[in-house]
């Protein structure tokens, strides 16, 4: 990382501190729609997700971030948990991805995990065995539930060689735990012509209008992933 997108990394992480923005709680977004005949999948016609400041709506709107949009499309009720600052290493005073896992026992049919970009200054060798570990305690926490795994956008950009190893290593830990994962960077979500569209040059975060962008996106990622779960 060079002396620059180190000063650019600080001072990102200086104004998430100053922020400290916390999303902990259910959103519903949309009534369940029941089909004739019950709903014959196992699991409960909801979504669970956990992430990073991106998820919380940080300096746009909290109530209306990238999983609540998503979860309005799909017409499904929502659980948001999301601290600006954490990763599945980096706890940020609050707790990581790994501990945030941990819960009583759910019937959510989806569980989205989003971020990781907050894990640039650990250890990405410990990266890997963070992500399966988060994947299986949410596995055995909801056991109904597909997982996806949401990757990090350019936080900041442009993108480094160091964001592309991070989402390297969580797209090759979703691969091995048989999970779904989405790499924004590969799938260029936000094309470097257009991040100024999507991410607000002075915050580095998602605009309102780039959280509905976001959540847009995630909602037709979800539809196209996980079919069988969506349609019954």
């Amino acid at each position: 990382m060079s002396g620059v997108d180190r000063a650019r990394r600080w001072t990102r992480r200086g104004s998430l501190l100053a922020a400290a923005g916390v999303v902990t709680g259910l959103t519903t977004a949309g009534a369940a729609a029941v089909l004739p005949g019950g709903d014959q999948r196992p699991g409960t016609r909801r979504i669970h997700l956990i992430g990073d400041s991106w998820a919380a709506g940080l300096y746009a709107d909290p109530a209306n971030a990238l999983g609540q949009v998503a979860a309005s499309a799909l017409g499904w009720p929502i659980t948001v948990d999301a601290v600006s600052g954490t990763g599945y290493l980096n706890d940020a005073g609050a707790r990581t991805y790994v501990q945030r896992a941990a819960g009583p026992t759910g019937t959510d049919r989806i569980v989205v995990v989003q971020g990781g970009s907050n894990d640039d200054d650990q250890d990405l060798a410990a990266l890997p065995a963070a992500v399966r570990t988060t994947i299986s305690v949410l596995g055995r926490r909801f056991p109904d539930a597909s997982i996806l795994l949401l990757g990090p956008g350019p936080d900041p950009a442009p993108v480094t060689e160091r964001q592309r190893d991070i989402d390297a290593a969580i797209g090759g830990a979703a691969e091995a735990a048989g999970v779904e994962y989405i790499s924004m960077l590969d799938e260029n979500w936000i094309p470097p012509s257009r991040v100024d569209a999507v991410i607000d040059p002075t915050t580095h975060h998602p605009t309102r209008s780039g959280q509905q962008y976001l959540g847009l996106r995630l909602a037709a990622a979800l539809r196209l992933r996980f079919v069988a779960d969506l349609d019954d």
